[in-house]
């Protein structure tokens, strides 16, 4: 009767086991398409049958996790170069309403204007009727600029809320993060869910930034941003904070840094992920064309150069053909002294009249249109007062720089996004749940399991007929 005790239990422990692998199965077959979640293969491990030293034997199940470690890797680091590249072609796309070569944009369409008024007021420089359009040319010109200046300044506070909210998302990643790690020591064994929430949570910040994610003690992730900052030990969560850059020697917008919550600067070991992107576009791409740090921008440059080539003109000539000459006075205005912020301040001397307009060249000899003939001519050489590059020149090279940067950028985050798909793909054939597979292995533990319980009744046959014998 010992022996066929022995067995039953043998048999009971294999039923057990059995079942609990058609859980996991099951399990397997439900969760097959939630992100992060990685496939549990149950085995099983026999124990000693030693009736006479009271081991009775039978079964033992235990899950394997078929998470690959370098595969999860290679999906974060891919994920986080598509998070630069897509976010690079989302910010710097809005300059291009900005930098517009076509006729019909407003720069453009301004210096056509201003110069073809320039060139009206050659032919008759004391028409007061061409002396009024080329003020309000000038003054349609200093507005486009003023216009431009505005958009690229909304372009730029909307970055900067982008890039906070970003701060602000990987933080909450973060703190997810260690809410995992703080509940391993309440958890009786691995949680599949847990660490597939956990692995979507690692995915989600490495597109925000260029994170390595360690494996500690216990099973709980330590997350490092740029391999050297930790934002995740533990149960500590070292918090990131968006910050002005002091430093702002021309008077624009401060760039934006990244500080821990030491109040480390730790801007430079952000190279890839969203926050990269918008770094880059915020400090680099933005100030090149606006202004702002350490960069005048070439909107400004621009502009500056417009207005004090024409100003510089006028004031070296006549508004007067004849001698006694009078001086003239300058078209354009803007702040002194703060050379990020001459687009937004252009503007036309609010002191002039359409008659100080001078046009006379009193040079030897004196011509009465040579200064308007010189202004008609300033944007149709082919060298130019802007770094020798006429306006329309130099405004092309600021469109090219744009549309460059937000085709590379473009290009750039196709490619990545066929190369995260590839990652992707080596991880589900790696971790991911195959159904047909689901479907044989449920098909071969039924089998087990039916099995297991004809033992089980075999057993019971057996203790019937010998109770039955006894009696």
């Amino acid at each position: 009767m010992g022996s066929l005790f022995s067995a039953l239990n043998s048999a009971s422990s294999a039923l057990e086991a059995f079942q609990r692998a058609v859980d996991t199965t099951q399990n397997n077959v439900t969760n097959a398409n939630t992100p992060g979640y990685a496939e549990q293969v149950p085995t099983f491990q026999s124990e000693d049958f030693q009736s006479t030293n009271g081991l009775s034997g039978g079964v033992v199940e235990q899950n394997q996790d078929t998470r690959n470690q370098l595969a999860d890797t290679a999906v974060q680091q891919q994920l986080s170069l598509q998070g630069l590249y897509q976010q690079l072609q989302s910010s710097l796309t809005p300059l291009q309403n900005v930098f517009d070569v076509s006729s019909t944009s407003a720069i453009p369409s301004a210096f056509n204007q201003l110069f073809s008024s320039f060139s009206q007021w050659s032919t008759q420089p004391s028409n007061a009727v061409y002396q009024s359009a080329v003020i309000s040319a000038a003054q349609q010109t200093a507005t486009a600029f003023q216009q431009a200046a505005s958009e690229l300044t909304s372009i730029r506070g909307a970055t900067v809320q982008d890039l906070q909210s970003t701060v602000a998302q990987i933080n909450q990643d973060a703190a997810q993060v260690q809410a995992y790690n703080a509940s391993l020591p309440q958890q009786s064994g691995p949680d599949p869910g847990a660490q597939a929430q956990l692995e979507t949570t690692l995915e989600n910040l490495s597109g925000l930034a260029n994170v390595q994610v360690l494996s500690g003690l216990g099973g709980t992730v330590t997350v490092l941003l740029g391999g050297q900052t930790p934002l995740v030990i533990g149960t500590q969560v070292n918090a990131l904070q968006v910050q002005n850059d002091a430093t702002n020697a021309l008077n624009g917008p401060p760039n934006q840094s990244i500080v821990d919550s030491n109040g480390n600067d730790v801007t430079s070991q952000v190279t890839s992920g969203s926050l990269s992107g918008l770094l880059t576009a915020v400090n680099d791409v933005i100030p090149s064309l606006a202004g702002g740090g350490q960069q005048v921008g070439g909107l400004n440059t621009l502009a500056q150069g417009l207005a004090d080539t024409v100003n510089n003109l006028l004031a070296q000539g006549s508004t007067t053909a004849t001698p006694p000459y009078q001086t003239g006075v300058p078209l354009f205005t803007y702040t002194a002294g703060a050379p990020a912020s001459v687009a937004s301040t252009i503007n036309v001397n609010a002191a002039m009249t359409p008659s100080q307009l001078a046009a006379t060249d009193p040079g030897s000899p004196p011509v009465s249109n040579g200064i308007a003939l010189q202004l008609a001519a300033l944007d149709s050489g082919t060298s130019g007062p802007v770094n020798g590059l006429g306006f329309t020149q130099y405004f092309g090279t600021l469109v090219s720089q744009v549309g460059t940067a937000v085709s590379n950028a473009s290009t750039s985050a196709t490619a990545q996004t066929q190369l995260v798909a590839q990652a992707k793909s080596l991880q589900q054939q790696l971790s991911g749940v195959s159904l047909d597979e689901e479907a044989v292995r449920l098909v071969q533990l039924q089998s087990s399991y039916q099995a297991a319980s004809k033992v089980v009744t075999v057993i019971d046959e057996l203790t019937q007929s010998l109770i039955s014998m006894v009696q």
